[in-house]
């Protein structure tokens, strides 16, 4: 092939133009920081052993919930906890399904998905349906009665999901029971979450799921209570204290009775008027200091001067 007559692709000012933005380029980069695709899922990937110790416990939670709400004794089964894009989630939730979103303290979200087959056994149990009717089938949809009925469930375990999760019961609120999964409300489609899920086995159902997703930020804000910072106080540091407060002087007040009256009442009192209490002449007082009741006993005179004898001490 004959290279005569051949132009280069480029001529010498933009070749020394793209030379010389390479090494402009060089300059600054120590500047530039790398970016790490994988981090949004680094809370969730140390919180899986969590999440399977978690879901071990709420196993025997949910199995007692299940008697008091259907009657009847079923067997709950911890499963591997995952970490899932949301998208994933979503799509994979069934028409009929008991679906609520869980908010944390934050007010981050997560999902509480019962699965149909679940769902419609619950309801039948709670209508009255007998347990040798036969296997329960999966509604078609959700009437309002329905979700109304699930909500206290759905409810219920939020607070197992918080007690077992991180020690509050109160860290997950569950809303309303959604009619259909495309109500559920959109995220970003492949935000990670933690799945943490179980397989529920009851009479005339063989096992099926019950799911908790969690989004990073409800696992962020969802720090268990139980990891205290530093050891507890030992016997003799709890003896050193108590001999520092030992002789702090405290003003008691013996409470002879109570009562109720108006401003009006009080305003019109003369010398030699009666204020009735509602306490008995032979029943003991309270002695207390600021608003807690320390001790209990009876009014008696020693040397001339009123008194309490004890005769109850709160706690012993």
């Amino acid at each position: 092939m004959s290279t005569e007559n051949n132009e280069p692709l480029l001529s010498l000012e933009e070749t020394n133009a793209l030379l010389e933005a390479m090494r402009s380029g060089a300059e600054g980069s120590a500047e530039v920081e790398g970016a790490d695709l994988a981090s949004p899922e680094r809370p969730l990937r140390s919180a899986l052993d969590r999440a399977d110790a978690s879901a071990r416990a709420m196993a025997h939670a949910i199995d007692k919930l299940m008697i008091r709400w259907t009657g009847c004794s079923t067997s709950s089964e911890e499963q591997p906890a995952e970490i899932m894009p949301y998208k994933v989630i979503r799509g994979s939730i069934a028409q009929a399904s008991g679906v609520t979103t869980l908010r944390s303290n934050d007010g981050s979200m997560g999902l509480l998905v019962l699965s149909p087959a679940l769902v419609a056994f619950l309801l039948d149990r709670r209508m009255g349906a007998p347990l040798g009717s036969g296997n329960s089938e999966a509604r078609i949809e959700l009437s309002p009665l329905d979700r109304r009925l699930l909500k206290p469930m759905m409810d219920s375990l939020a607070e197992i999901l918080g007690q077992h999760w991180c020690d509050d019961p109160m860290a997950f609120t569950a809303g309303d029971v959604y009619a259909d999964a495309a109500d559920v409300p959109m995220m970003a489609q492949f935000e990670p979450m933690l799945q943490i899920g179980l397989r529920v086995a009851a009479p005339g159902l063989p096992g099926d799921e019950l799911a908790f997703a969690l989004s990073v930020g409800a696992v962020r804000a969802s720090i268990p209570k139980k990891h205290t910072v530093g050891p507890s106080a030992s016997a003799a540091d709890r003896r050193r204290m108590l001999e520092c407060v030992r002789d702090s002087r405290v003003r008691c007040t013996a409470v002879l009775g109570q009562t109720n009256s108006t401003v009006g009442h009080l305003l019109v009192l003369q010398a030699g008027d009666l204020l009735r209490l509602d306490g008995a002449p032979d029943q003991a007082i309270d002695v207390r200091v600021g608003d807690a009741t320390v001790l209990a006993g009876k009014p008696v005179l020693q040397h001339g001067n009123l008194a309490v004898q004890v005769s109850q001490v709160p706690g012993q």
